[in-house]
């Protein structure tokens, strides 16, 4: 059996050696296709990381382009790994005939399936209030009662940006010590899939990660 060829997109490279490790861990057999465009971010994104509202049509046409470039490269199924560009990548994927995972589906619905209180850590603000929005919808379409705190890891991208990987899980890593109420903690950028590992476990409140959890939802939907 031909083994599948799963595409991962991201706007940025930080991303790729924690998708790579939920691969090995998770779905070993599966080929990697990366593919990267750094200029969603420097065309779409504000200077200090927040995103615009509404975006551009232009990057709802950049989206569908890289989408079908990566579907191109005869891939079985995409992950999107830029965490602020979910309602595009869901705009973007209609026109596609293979699967394609924005950055939070499989997390949100871990997250659910383990209970009710969710902790949100970040690195930027505009990641918790679109995790938010994308759990606030899940809700809504499902009927679903929640609960929800966000926190912002300070420091933790630009520090990772500047190439300080260890200093960047510190700041990770100490701000998941003060999310403690939760049934889950939902680390928010795919770039802090590689932290877990290093957080105190903590009895009850798992910690979740996009990459894993995207991994995950993709090989099931393959499955089937």
């Amino acid at each position: 059996m031909t083994a599948p060829r799963i595409g991962v997109v991201s706007p940025t490279e930080v991303a790729f050696p924690t998708v790579r490790a939920a691969f090995a861990e998770l779905w070993p057999e599966a080929e990697i296709a990366c593919q990267l465009d750094q200029s969603l971010y420097l065309d779409f994104i504000n200077d200090d990381m927040t995103v615009p509202d509404p975006m551009p049509e232009a990057a709802y046409e950049r989206i569908a382009s890289v989408l079908r470039y990566s579907r191109d490269c005869r891939v079985d199924g995409i992950i999107f790994c830029g965490s602020v560009f979910g309602r595009l990548v869901e705009a973007g994927r209609e026109a596609l005939d293979v699967p394609v995972l924005t950055s939070y589906e499989g997390m949100i619905e871990a997250a659910f399936a383990n209970g009710s209180r969710m902790g949100i850590l970040a690195t930027t603000q505009g990641t918790v209030d679109c995790l938010s929005g994308d759990i606030e919808r899940y809700a809504d379409e499902h009927n679903l009662d929640y609960t929800l705190s966000g926190k912002v890891a300070e420091g933790a991208f630009e520090t990772l940006i500047g190439g300080d990987r260890p200093g960047h899980d510190d700041i990770v890593v100490a701000a998941a010590e003060t999310v403690t109420d939760c049934d889950s903690l939902l680390l928010g950028q795919f770039s802090m899939g590689l932290v877990p590992q290093k957080i105190t476990p903590i009895e009850g409140r798992p910690v979740l990660t996009a990459p894993h959890t995207a991994v995950a939802k993709m090989r099931a939907l393959l499955a089937t």
